[in-house]
């Protein structure tokens, strides 16, 4: 299968679905012209002013090793790859003043699965991680192949391919963007997108454990207060429940904890922010984050903030409150479903560990959703006086998302348990899915059972 970058708007979807396929990469006639073009202004644009190099970095290898200074953990290959993905795709529009041969050298890597080993984990910064991704291009720095790592320079034999040499202002063009911060953007929304379904679903099995009515769901109450996030999750809810055996009329159970009734109000809330974060991701995803940009029509070289990570650090931070808030609700159903076990229901499980696990997940997605965007620190680089920590909020904002998925596998595990107990009539072809993915093999620790459901989670797309 192959995929033609071009100047078309790429949705989240499409992309997911390029870079999780075995997709293959080819540059379009319309981005071989914008960067052919491109690359011949910038050449004409220095020759009338050469002073104009005064602005542009001559150095590129040096410029390139000076930032690639990365340490600690290396940032994982789907990370990575999505990172090519975006180089590739920002360069393609021609603003950027590279050579078409250095494009289609990273699709090359793309291509062919070789990935720039990025040390950036530990300090998140977009310059030093896009250091680490452009040496390789030179014959420097490391790659990994097939889970192996190798020196770049061993990439001609393999290969054939050679090393690029350093033309122009190559450096800043390679080193200036958001595709750190963006690429896991992208990661953290495709599984925050997935998450909240899985959230309604986990609540769905809770609340027929709990027991109670479904008036709370239902479409009367929506219309009142019809935020688009809270009629959706109603609707998922009642979907999901239509076949349980809880009462539909309210006076049948007076009323219910918020952690229950109020499900479709807390999910609603972080549907709708998702929403509002994946305009924000849509949209850089398709721009060009380069400094300067240069614009051939106009004949102009443009220095500006383009490559300021700040709108996307707001809305990672933002995501990483969103969901800490799906944990919270999670916490709570958890509490009542214990406090509303029976003593005709006890066995040799130590129910309450399940809340004392989530409870310290808790604690940590709270230090986590600290914003990074508030933080400026003081540089001594010139050019460089306020900074957007869009990584670091990135970084942040993915461990909140692993959390996320273990308290609400933890929730599922301790749901369907009581409702083994209670022997309650499966409730949704879902979960009878998920019953029959756990009994088929033999999971003896909480440990292993949650790394099963996670499993279940990342398999099937509710």
């Amino acid at each position: 299968m192959e995929h033609y970058i071009s100047n078309e708007v790429l949705l989240l979807e499409q992309l997911t679905a390029i870079i999780e396929g075995d997709t293959q990469l080819k540059l379009s006639e319309e981005a071989v012209i914008n960067i052919e073009t491109c690359h011949r202004f910038l050449s004409d644009y220095l020759q009338k002013d050469p002073k104009a190099l005064n602005n542009l970095s001559v150095d590129s290898m040096s410029l390139l090793r000076h930032y690639a200074c990365g340490i600690g953990e290396r940032i994982p290959n789907e990370i990575v790859k999505l990172m090519l993905f975006l180089k590739i795709q920002s360069f393609s529009y021609g603003y950027s003043g590279v050579r078409l041969a250095l494009v289609q050298r990273l699709i090359d890597f793309y291509n062919h699965g070789v990935f720039p080993v990025v040390y950036s984990k530990d300090i998140p910064d977009e310059r030093i991680a896009l250091a680490h991704l452009a040496l390789p291009l030179f014959g420097e720095g490391e790659v990994c192949i097939q889970h192996k790592v190798y020196s770049a320079q061993e990439l001609e034999g393999k290969y054939g391919w050679q090393p690029l040499s350093s033309e122009g202002r190559e450096a800043d063009a390679l080193l200036n963007g958001t595709q750190l911060t963006t690429a896991y953007g992208i990661y953290n929304l495709s599984k925050s997108l997935k998450l909240i379904q899985w959230a309604d679903f986990v609540a769905s099995v809770s609340t027929q454990v709990f027991g109670g009515n479904l008036s709370a769901f239902s479409e009367a109450m929506q219309v009142v207060r019809p935020h688009k996030g809270l009629v959706e999750t109603a609707e998922h809810l009642r979907m999901l429940l239509k076949d349980s055996v809880l009462s539909e009329h309210p006076q049948a159970f007076s009323s219910m904890p918020e952690a229950f009734c109020s499900i479709p109000q807390i999910h609603g809330a972080v549907r709708e922010s998702i929403a509002a974060i994946r305009k924000v991701i849509k949209t850089e995803m398709n721009s060009v984050t380069d400094n300067p940009i240069l614009f051939p029509e106009t004949q102009e070289v443009i220095f500006g903030g383009n490559s300021h990570t700040l709108p996307l650090s707001l809305a990672m931070d933002f995501l990483a409150i969103t969901l800490t808030s799906l944990g919270n609700i999670s916490e709570r159903r958890v509490f009542y479903l214990l406090s509303n076990i029976g003593k005709e229901i006890e066995t040799e499980i130590d129910y309450p560990i399940f809340q004392r696990i989530i409870e310290g997940i808790l604690n940590e997605n709270r230090r986590l959703s600290t914003p990074a965007s508030i933080e400026s620190p003081i540089l001594f680089e010139k050019t460089i006086d306020i900074k957007g920590m869009g990584g670091s909020s990135a970084i942040k904002c993915e461990q909140v998302v692993k959390n996320i998925e273990e308290i609400l596998a933890i929730e599922l595990i301790l749901a369907t348990s009581l409702w083994k107990k209670k022997q309650f009539e499966h409730h949704s072809a879902l979960f009878k899915e998920y019953l029959s993915f756990m009994a088929e093999e033999e999971v003896t620790t909480l440990k292993k059972q949650i790394e099963h459901t996670i499993r279940f989670f990342e398999m099937n797309n509710e």
